[in-house]
């Protein structure tokens, strides 16, 4: 049998590309990165809103601090310094940051309030452009004091104690009286815990009175309900509930400098003189002064005007005649 030799035949077909479908492994990879950043920016945020003394917390728990029971309960709010607790009371806590106040000195508040600015120009207790409708300025004249008069009556209206409020017009200027009734208490009774509705009318009379430049005077009132000790009286109960609503007025927005007289009248004066007992007479009073009324009251507790210029120039005639004296060309020393 014949064996030929016959061409070896090689065909070369060109390899296609194939399309494989891509895994899932970046998928998981993107998650992972994705839920970091969503940590990261919790973190940051939480840090952002929280005070010194929950930052402290923070780091004590990262670092393995334990109380003296051995383990940190999460459940224990009695030293909690966030703005509610459980019974109700809304706790005044520092801010962070102070804020600035119009004269330039610092001032702190809540941090709800400072921590949540809305507005470009002074912003207060985040109300923004909204605080700023009033034009700033004193406040002397009659037509200036009701415009004055009419805008602090807009805030009473729309607080939950209109009923316990009332706003005036006195010749010393305008008179906010804010007083108990048989349903509601600004403070608790016999004591100086404020009440928290009463706390959130101060905190929004604090923006319109930090805008006027007006001194003022605050003044607490009790009861005659006696005490049954010696130690503590009403008048330390009306000066502790007067400090009281000056300070949650500053952290409203009234300047530091605006307050020039806090006074505990005990029930020296009371608002119902037929009955002392009323509830009535248990109030807070605070007195927008006119300039004139102001000087009065700076001439009575301090040294007047005019006796301050009288020394300097007693003080002035001094000095030239000790200048006049004759000098000894030798003199002993």
């Amino acid at each position: 049998m014949l064996h030929r030799n016959e061409p070896v035949i090689i065909k070369r077909r060109r390899r296609e590309k194939r399309n494989t479908s891509h895994g899932g492994a970046w998928k998981v990879a993107f998650a992972d990165f994705t839920l970091a950043m969503m940590a990261l920016f919790m973190v940051l945020w939480i840090m952002q809103i929280a005070d010194q003394e929950e930052r402290t917390r923070i780091v004590q728990y990262l670092r393995g601090d334990m109380y003296a029971t051995g383990a940190m309960n999460p459940f224990d709010l009695s030293q909690s310094s966030s703005l509610i607790d459980l019974e109700g009371n809304m706790a005044i806590q520092q801010a962070v940051l102070p804020s600035a106040a119009a004269g330039g000195a610092e001032r702190a508040g809540p941090a709800l309030y400072n921590n949540v600015p809305v507005g470009e120009a002074e912003a207060n207790a985040g109300l923004g452009p909204e605080s700023n409708a009033m034009i700033p300025g004193q406040f002397d004249t009659q037509a200036q004091l009701a415009v004055l008069a009419r805008e602090l009556n807009r805030v009473v209206q729309s607080s939950s104690m209109a009923d316990n409020i009332a706003v005036t017009l006195v010749p010393q200027g305008i008179r906010i009286l804010i007083h108990d009734n048989v349903d509601q208490f600004m403070f608790t009774r016999g004591s100086a815990q404020m009440q928290p509705y009463f706390e959130d009318l101060l905190l929004a009379l604090g923006p319109v009175l930090g805008k006027i430049h007006n001194s003022m005077v605050i003044s607490g009132h009790t009861d005659s309900a006696p005490y049954a000790g010696s130690l503590f009286t009403n008048w330390e109960l009306s000066s502790k509930r007067a400090l009281l609503a000056r300070r949650v007025l500053e952290y409203g927005g009234v300047k530091r400098q605006q307050v020039i007289q806090v006074t505990g009248m005990a029930d020296q004066v009371p608002y119902v003189a037929a009955d002392t007992a009323a509830a009535a007479n248990r109030r807070i009073e605070v007195l927008i002064l006119t300039s004139s009324t102001e000087q009065l009251i700076r001439d009575m507790v301090g040294v007047p005007a005019e006796v301050l210029e009288a020394g300097v120039q007693v003080q002035d005639a001094k000095q030239r005649a000790t200048a006049n004296q004759p000098r000894m060309r030798y003199q002993q020393q």
